[in-house]
């Protein structure tokens, strides 16, 4: 029973840590948080909607998903992914009392852009490109 009981915690422990860490992205994937009070408010489904539209473009930029509420978050684009437990990316990274945020993190692990309004593909798709690592990208791919 107690071999039980700390199999349990140290599981419920290291998937707590695992998500949390956003670092494992780093010099690998972008990132894009976006930040709700309610996974059904409006703003959330429309900029899903506006990334999924784009995905090519989002798979070409190494682009990351998270959808972050206050005490839960998931990661990708799906409505099947399960939320997972925890309020740490949300006080990370929320900046104001906005219902609805939008936090792009670039290959580095730093903060790129904040917004409280829906990101669109074309401002996204082309604040990256403007980026030094992204344009070394595209002049390897030539």
């Amino acid at each position: 029973m107690k071999k039980l009981i700390l199999l349990t915690l140290f599981s419920f422990f290291m998937v707590n840590v695992n998500a949390q860490n956003l670092s494992k992205h780093q010099w690998k994937n972008r990132l894009i948080l976006i930040l709700v009070d309610d996974a059904t408010q409006l703003e959330l489904q429309a900029q899903l909607t506006e990334f999924r539209t784009h995905s090519a473009g989002m798979k070409e930029r190494k682009l990351v998903v998270y959808q972050v509420q206050s005490n839960q978050f998931k990661r990708g684009l799906s409505a099947d992914n399960e939320w997972i437990n925890s309020n740490k990316l949300y006080q990370k990274y929320k900046s104001d009392d906005s219902p609805f945020e939008v936090v792009l993190i670039g290959l580095d692990g730093g903060v790129k852009l904040t917004q409280n309004n829906i990101l669109t593909c074309e401002k996204l798709f082309a604040i990256i490109d403007a980026m030094p690592m992204r344009r070394r990208e595209l002049r390897r791919k030539m």
